[in-house]
């Protein structure tokens, strides 16, 4: 039995959204696609990254949903539609790429890895909505220093770049006193304005390495084709 759209649309009006999504047809497929009990955290539309190879025509966008239960991504097609879900539980890290007028969010499961490319202005309110779906993970010691700054989900998304530790660690030298003055607290905003660029620069070192390996992969599998004939 399908779900009620007068429940989709309370469901839209609790995430901040309006009734604008009926108008896509991927949208109208969702009371038969959601469960009873499952309701949408989170939604936008974006591009499903395949292999990087040339295009000829722009590939068309994809519905994106993060409910309570899964992933969902979403595209009609010609001949039915084509539908891609990640349960909860499945997601064992997220890293986030900001772009010119786009968004990069790589998703790792432990089948496959997924990338996404959303608009800017969806990133912030999406990328909340889908580290929910990932396995809490312990807190930290107290005496670590990611224990000093107080627990953080999904900080573990980002704790394996290099150099991660070192800029924790001058983060919780930077923990303003109980009773900071305004300038105190500017200079600290300012220190962690400057540490966000520095993690922003890492992640782009670690893109870059990944997109070399890959090009490496790529080549060696022609090569050794190549040989073969």
């Amino acid at each position: 039995m399908p779900v009620d759209r007068s429940a989709i649309d309370a469901q839209l009006r609790e995430i901040g959204e309006g009734e604008r999504w009926w108008e896509q047809r991927e949208f109208r497929e969702l009371p038969y696609i959601l469960h009873p009990d499952e309701r949408i955290k989170g939604i936008c539309n974006g591009k499903l990254l395949g292999a990087r190879r040339p295009r000829l025509l722009p590939s068309a966008p994809w519905l994106i949903l993060v409910t309570t239960e899964r992933l969902i991504c979403l595209r009609q097609e010609r001949f039915g539609r084509k539908q891609i879900e990640i349960p909860t539980g499945q997601i064992t890290g997220i890293r986030q790429q900001g772009r010119f007028r786009s968004h990069q969010i790589t998703i790792q499961t432990p089948q496959r890895r997924y990338r996404l490319r959303i608009a800017q202005d969806d990133a912030f309110r999406f990328v909340g909505a889908l580290a929910s779906l990932m396995p809490s993970a312990p807190p930290p010691p107290l005496d670590s220093p990611a224990g000093a700054l107080g627990w953080i989900p999904g900080m573990n998304t980002v704790a394996t770049l290099p150099g991660f530790s070192g800029i924790i660690s001058r983060v919780a030298m930077l923990s303003p006193p109980d009773y900071a003055t305004r300038s105190q607290v500017a200079t600290l905003e300012v220190a962690l304005a400057g540490l966000q660029e520095e993690v922003d620069r890492l992640q782009q070192q670690v893109q870059f390495l990944e997109n070399l390996m890959q090009r490496r992969a790529d080549e060696a599998l022609r090569s050794g084709a190549g040989v073969d004939s």
